[in-house]
């Protein structure tokens, strides 16, 4: 049998949890933050045969405020249209790269698109 609360404790709950999120460390979503991050080619297709994974860095600079992405990379630095921020992901794109991120893993997923070569790295990142 479901439980209600009184209409009082209910809205002393939400104000409650409200509190809370407003605490947390990830509340300051206005602040910009960057991002070191470690990817793993695991899809190319360039190589069909691709069977070692090359691990290297980028670094993703995210200013929710102003709703941008950046992605440096190879000494390049290249912000991203598209720019979407959830509770639990951060997202963009351009014509060339896309770009998902887990707010709460840090897992990342980067797609590089080419002419008749596409590549998808995955990985971690951790706030820097």
């Amino acid at each position: 049998m479901e439980q209600q609360l009184p209409r009082g404790n209910a809205l002393k709950l939400v104000a409650s949890v409200a509190a809370l999120l407003l605490l947390s460390p990830n509340a300051d979503a206005a602040a910009t933050q960057q991002f070191g991050c470690t990817l793993r080619t695991l899809e190319s297709t360039t190589n069909p045969n691709f069977t070692e994974a090359e691990s290297r860095s980028i670094a993703v600079i995210v200013d929710q405020e102003t709703k941008t992405i950046t992605v440096s990379q190879d000494g390049a630095e290249q912000p991203l249209d598209h720019v979407t921020f959830s509770q639990l992901t951060i997202n963009g794109y351009t014509g060339t790269l896309s770009l998902g991120m887990d707010k709460s893993s840090g897992s990342i997923v980067l797609q590089t698109y080419a002419p008749n070569a596409n590549k998808t790295e995955f990985g971690v990142c951790a706030l820097k």
